[in-house]
């Protein structure tokens, strides 16, 4: 899609000019599996602001890449988009639950819900095998033993009836966290990722139990891949039900179709962070 064409696409979504090409800030999320978030301020001496509605996640302000950090090596933090940690928060795990988190790569997620269930329960985390690499590494550095990792095509996964919370943070055109997705992007690619998140928005619906909750998240804008998919889950779906998000203090718009008012949408001036989308789901019985 040429700049021009996409501008005026774009402005059929959302007046945010900073929409895409920008360079939002630099983020982190505290790990408590290793260490208190009271004991990472004592000790660490990175430069970093506290943010309302989290407690373990950071605006980074130091000089220093994070990656290469001692606190990093450690697991003491884990880098982190400032949106990325809602659908965690959202999906609001419990200690002792059974947890699935069905495109889990590259880990960013699946340890922060590890934490909030510290470590208890269970954790299942799946993506393709190429993509295992990356979330053993960050399981791994970060300490989440509730973590049980595998590696199907989540279009086929095959355990119903089976998780008390799922989350779906689904592949898409990426046009919240990538300046670079413009040059690949037209509504009909956005239609076609659509026809994937579709069959995987399904398979992680079919996967609760009863009175069982799915979040579904992506870093994108388009209609196609957001409350459209979210609306054939309700029309196929007639025990799904859309519920409201309750997190304080999260700058945020709502959904842009009648039936998806109650859904996130989080652009680059809430947070100066990624754009994303989220919608909260629950199996009634």
């Amino acid at each position: 899609m040429e700049p021009r064409e996409f501008e005026e696409w774009i402005r059929t979504i959302t007046e945010d000019k900073e929409a895409i090409g920008t360079a939002p800030q630099q983020s982190f999320r505290i790990n408590t599996l290793k260490i208190p978030i009271g004991t990472f301020d004592e000790v660490s001496e990175l430069k970093n602001k506290k943010i309302k509605w989290d407690e373990s996640g950071r605006a980074y302000t130091d000089r220093f890449e994070i990656g290469n950090t001692f606190e990093y090596f450690l697991g003491y933090l884990h880098p982190q988009s400032l949106s990325s940690m809602i659908p965690p928060l959202v999906l609001g795990p419990k200690k002792g639950e059974h947890i699935l988190d069905l495109t889990a790569a590259p880990g960013s997620k699946t340890t922060q819900i590890s934490a909030i269930m510290e470590n208890s329960g269970t954790l299942v985390a799946n993506d393709l095998p190429e993509k295992e690499t990356s979330l053993v590494a960050n399981v791994a550095r970060l300490g989440a033993l509730n973590v049980i990792i595998t590696n199907r095509d989540a279009r086929d996964w095959p355990l119903k009836d089976e998780f008390d919370r799922v989350l779906l943070d689904a592949p898409c055109s990426a046009l919240g966290s990538n300046p670079n997705a413009i040059k690949r992007f037209s509504v009909a690619y956005a239609e076609s990722l659509a026809l994937v998140q579709k069959r995987l928005i399904m398979k992680g619906f079919d996967a609760l139990k009863d009175g069982g909750t799915l979040v579904y998240s992506t870093c994108t804008y388009s209609i196609e891949e957001n409350e459209n998919v979210i609306e054939y889950l309700l029309s196929v779906r007639e025990e799904a039900k859309i519920e409201k998000i309750d997190l304080k203090d999260v700058p945020h718009d709502y959904g842009l179709t009648a039936e998806c008012k109650k859904c996130w949408r989080i652009y680059p001036r809430h947070l100066n962070s990624e754009g994303f989308f989220i919608a909260k789901i629950t199996k009634t019985e």
